[in-house]
């Protein structure tokens, strides 16, 4: 049996890799800030229609299926989630620091979920506290350097898909709960 390994996330994970530039000309766009999604729950996203709307300065970072988006201003909300199959025309805000598993080495979703443990959260707020902002922040370099122990890619996935199941069931009993509310 394979040994688990060590790695920081920035030996996992690209950062931030994909920039959006007014040049490509997009006839719309999408827009998600970091406080719209709270612990993968997406709530408002933001439409623009250019160039007669005015896109925010912050509308930035251009994201794919899979990619692990954390907001890096006050861990402690949870403003995180992992993209599933986002649209083409989807930018999120330049407060997220934007992740993309590398193939082969690490499945996404379990480095979502060990990103998002509150053990960790907490650590990131504590980090984010002794920042020299107005308000609690991490720079996207402090969770490059997070260490994660990662076993072998077929247990990752494994592991994650378990994990996944939970919150599938965690979701749709959620849902039934609201259904008899109402």
């Amino acid at each position: 049996m394979e040994e688990w390994k060590t790695y920081k996330i920035k030996d996992i994970c690209l950062v931030n890799t994909d920039q959006y530039s007014a040049k490509e000309g997009w006839q719309t766009i999408l827009y998600l800030d970091t406080g719209n999604i709270t612990e993968n729950h997406i709530g408002d996203i933001q439409f623009f229609s250019l160039p007669s709307d005015e896109l925010p300065s912050r509308a930035r970072r251009k994201v794919k299926h899979n990619d692990i988006i954390f907001s890096t201003v006050r861990p402690n909300q949870r403003h995180y989630g992992i993209l599933n199959h986002p649209a083409d025309n989807l930018l999120v805000s330049t407060g997220f620091t934007v992740l993309t598993a590398k193939p082969g080495i690490a499945d996404p979703f379990f480095v979502y979920y060990y990103l998002t443990q509150p053990e960790l959260i907490d650590y990131l707020q504590g980090v984010a506290e002794q920042s020299v902002s107005a308000y609690p922040s991490l720079k996207s370099s402090d969770i490059e350097e997070i260490e994660i122990a990662l076993p072998p890619i077929a247990e990752q996935k494994r592991l994650s898909s378990v994990l996944r199941s939970l919150d599938s069931k965690i979701e749709l009993n959620i849902r039934i709960n609201h259904n008899l509310a109402a």
